[in-house]
């Protein structure tokens, strides 16, 4: 059920968003006389954005999902912090979590109710 005080959108919902409009806003910075080389100024946002940084933001949503998937739902979840950087740093930053068994066994329960 949705309501005023609800929230339209979960976190989860605005990081593709949040990612596509960081490459819009770096490409903006850029100077475009028209729409073609407007487009081509993406492209090359794209091409040139930090893979490093959308892993790091990758990771950040697989946590979160993992926190709610605890709670059993909902967005009263705290955003799990990894020392990504660090890791990265150490060349030890994984490109994916994994979930518990018992965590997804548990949720798979819940979802069948």
């Amino acid at each position: 059920m949705h309501n005023e005080s609800t929230p339209k959108f979960t976190r989860h919902e605005c990081v593709i968003p949040g990612i596509l409009a960081s490459l819009q806003s770096k490409a903006y910075l850029r100077n475009s006389k028209n729409i073609d080389e407007l487009i081509k100024n993406v492209e090359k946002e794209y091409v040139e954005y930090d893979q490093n940084m959308v892993n790091r933001v990758f990771l950040t949503l697989q946590g979160c999902f993992l926190e709610v998937m605890k709670l059993g739902g909902g967005n009263g979840y705290k955003i799990p912090h990894m020392n990504k950087e660090r890791l990265e740093r150490l060349g030890m930053l994984p490109t994916r979590l994994s979930c518990d068994l018992q965590l997804y066994q548990s949720v798979m329960l819940l979802l069948s109710q």
